[in-house]
């Protein structure tokens, strides 16, 4: 179970260089096919932390070409995570552990983004058999250990954007995710991170493995949720395919089954999508989907996650998906 406690650091007493805390904000404007993330990757026994700041408007195979990017892999770790101001001008403060956050940042080149985020349902904990059916087979290591703690809170987010002078209304349903572990920097497992919310009725996340190599199915199912009429069921199956080109997800389709029995059919075609690097052994390929369920259009990314080590080691499979 998580408690408020677990917003905060859970730095280890063995000093472990490799310990990873994260802190991301999700946002989308579906309207003008942006999505974007305010994200944070601390090292708190180094001392150093990662902030990226990328908003997504177009197609690309690449990073650069999208609306707006500000990545920057050595800044001061926060000293806490409850309220923090970093040198690249993002600032968080929890109003309410696991319920109530503010993100805002003020960038270069006219450009500024400031989120509030609500919650519509208590924090999903993966590592929690009470919650999560897959718990029991994977407990502490959902994706290469580094999510030994890890949990998903889906919410509205709510507030405004300024992208190179240009104003934007925030008003959406996403998620946000928060995780602690030993987090690598070679040859993590493969995983696709994925939702769809249809407002605040229903939204459908998972988070399976996938080997876009040997084929376009992915499974199996590591975590995942249905959060329906501010309720949540644990996911028990999920199966589904991506067709992508190169590593780049085009649409996907799946069909996924909670605690109840009951099943969700969504498809989904991309709006945007490119290449993220929130650092640099790991590349994500990103891309927001316009979802519809039974004839209900909604909204989430998909995030599907390659190691470096596995896209040069079948670089030449890739070329050919």
């Amino acid at each position: 179970m998580i408690k408020p406690e677990d917003v905060e650091f859970h730095t280890p007493l063995n000093n472990d260089f490799r310990w990873c805390e994260t802190n991301p904000f999700l946002f989308n404007i579906p309207e003008h096919r942006i999505s974007g993330v305010l994200y944070v990757v601390t090292r708190p026994v180094l001392g150093v932390c990662m902030s990226d700041i990328t908003v997504q408007d177009r197609f690309s195979q690449v990073w650069e070409e999208q609306i707006y990017i500000d990545n920057q892999q050595h800044l001061p770790c926060p000293k806490s995570l409850l309220q923090y101001e970093l040198p690249n001008g993002l600032a968080v403060r929890v109003i309410e552990p696991l319920k109530h956050y503010h993100a805002c940042y003020e960038g270069i080149d006219d450009t500024r983004v400031e989120l509030e985020f609500k919650a519509l349902m208590d924090p999903f904990d993966m590592n929690d058999p009470g919650q999560d059916p897959s718990a029991a087979n994977r407990l502490g290591h959902g994706w290469s250990h580094a999510f030994g703690g890890h949990f998903e809170i889906t919410g509205r987010v709510t507030g405004a954007a300024i992208l190179r002078g240009k104003p934007y209304k925030i008003d959406c349903i996403d998620t946000l995710d928060r995780s602690w572990g030993p987090r690598q920097e070679r040859d993590n497992a493969n995983v696709i991170w994925l939702h769809g919310s249809f407002g605040e009725r229903l939204t459908v996340h998972a988070l399976v493995a996938f080997d876009p190599v040997k084929s376009a199915a992915f499974g199996p199912l590591i975590s995942g949720y249905v959060l329906e009429d501010g309720r949540v069921y644990g996911m028990t199956a999920i199966e589904g395919r991506t067709e992508r080109h190169g590593l780049y997800p085009m649409s996907t389709v799946l069909q996924a089954t909670d605690t109840r029995g009951k099943t969700f059919k969504l498809t989904a075609a991309a709006m945007n999508c490119s290449p993220w690097a929130p650092y640099p052994s790991v590349l994500y390929v990103q891309a927001l989907m316009r979802w519809n369920h039974e004839g209900a259009i909604g909204y989430g990314v998909q995030q599907d996650v390659v190691s470096r080590a596995y896209a040069t080691r079948h670089r030449d499979a890739i070329r050919n998906l």
